[in-house]
């Protein structure tokens, strides 16, 4: 299989997270069963009822061995200057949605369990796909409770662009919902009540917080960039004319706790600053930051495999912050993640053909040589 025709085909498929990615699924777990993997099917509907494919891919027999894992679904492809998605070639670069984050990379995998002949396998290999990882791992989540297929594997590598360096361990994330109301009235009479008054002291406590948080060793670590868990504000509710009390005020806030880290108190915390102010906050999506012990088989391998001297940090998280609960996981894959989320995302092709070798030797320490 060509690993530059297979990322072409897959980003070929509009799957942004608020869409279903089940065309796109249907055509991986095709090419999966062409490289010789039975194809486990999950599929579930999100909250907003549209419908989601992941897939678990295995070639050989029994359990243990190896997972590559990785998601189909992308982010909005907005202000590009050509189709996004249509794997484009310029100046030697490939661009497309995806292409980098990360649908290149699952074009690794598949590409790699074809050149492995499952008679020569002592210990199966794993393809993983996954949806909704863009929004909040609902897709890794569903895969880790439901998969019959992929328990008893204890060691997978994330493949998300991290030109090909060996990550061990990123931040979390967990959502606060932060919810206000108010009595909409012309604002002239001076008798309403607006929501976004209420609303702003207790965003304005919560970033506070966070400047405190910087400076505070309980919840800081060297080792990351940046070395503290900073807090994004976004409004989702509150934008009325300037003539009316706003009603309802609502805002999300975001943080990525470092691991080791107990949040609870400062969860604790937030709460009461909402009681405070007449806000309801409701902390979501609590993803656990993934921490693979440094001297675990998976880090050394890799580390031997890729010729680095040190396995990194990164401050964004991964499906890794649910499949780490129960397997211990590298973060490693083909591109660059400045290149995630951008408007004319790219990928070398250079960097597609190094993951697929990467991807394969990998294979061959824990499937074959060494079996885990």
């Amino acid at each position: 299989m060509n690993v530059i025709d297979l990322t072409a085909e897959f980003v070929s498929y509009n799957t942004v997270s608020n869409l279903s990615n089940a065309k796109c699924s249907a055509a991986m777990a095709k090419r999966m069963r062409e490289a010789g993997l039975s194809v486990e099917r999950l599929q579930y509907a999100d909250p907003n009822g549209v419908t989601k494919v992941c897939l678990v891919g295995k070639k050989g027999k029994g359990k243990g061995g190896l997972a590559m894992m990785g998601h189909n679904d992308v982010v909005p492809a907005e202000g590009w200057a050509w189709d996004p998605f249509k794997l484009t070639k310029k100046k030697g670069l490939l661009y497309g949605r995806g292409s980098a984050d990360m649908k290149g990379s699952v074009a690794c995998m598949i590409a790699t369990a074809e050149r492995f002949n499952a008679r020569d396998l002592k210990q199966p290999i794993y393809v993983v796909v996954t949806s909704d990882e863009e929004i909040n791992c609902g897709g890794a989540a569903w895969v880790h409770k439901h998969s019959k297929t992929l328990k008893g594997c204890k060691y997978g590598i994330i493949g998300e662009p991290t030109m090909l360096d060996v990550v061990y361990a990123h931040k979390g994330s967990f959502k606060i919902d932060a919810r206000a109301k108010g009595l909409a009235t012309h604002s002239s009479t001076g008798k309403g009540t607006n929501a976004n008054h209420l609303m702003i002291p207790f965003l304005n406590e919560v970033l506070k917080l966070g400047e405190k948080l910087k400076t505070d060793r309980r919840y800081t670590d060297k080792t990351f960039t940046p070395p503290y868990s900073p807090f994004n504000i976004v409004w989702t509710e509150g934008n009325t004319a300037s003539n009316i009390t706003a009603e309802n005020s609502a805002a999300l806030v975001n943080t990525r706790p470092i691991p080791g880290h107990d949040w609870e108190p400062v969860k604790k915390l937030i709460r009461e600053m909402a009681k405070k102010y007449g806000v309801k906050a409701k902390i979501s999506d609590s993803l656990t930051p993934l921490n693979t012990p440094i001297d675990s088989r998976i880090v050394s391998e890799a580390l031997s495999v890729t010729g680095k001297r040190k396995p990194k940090t990164v401050s964004y998280g991964t499906d890794g912050m649910i499949f780490g609960k129960s397997m211990e996981l590298v973060v490693l894959g083909p591109g660059n993640i400045k290149q995630a989320h951008t408007i004319d995302e790219w990928i070398e092709p250079d960097q597609l053909k190094k993951g697929v070798d990467i991807f394969a030797q990998m294979v061959i320490r824990f499937c074959i040589e060494d079996p885990a």
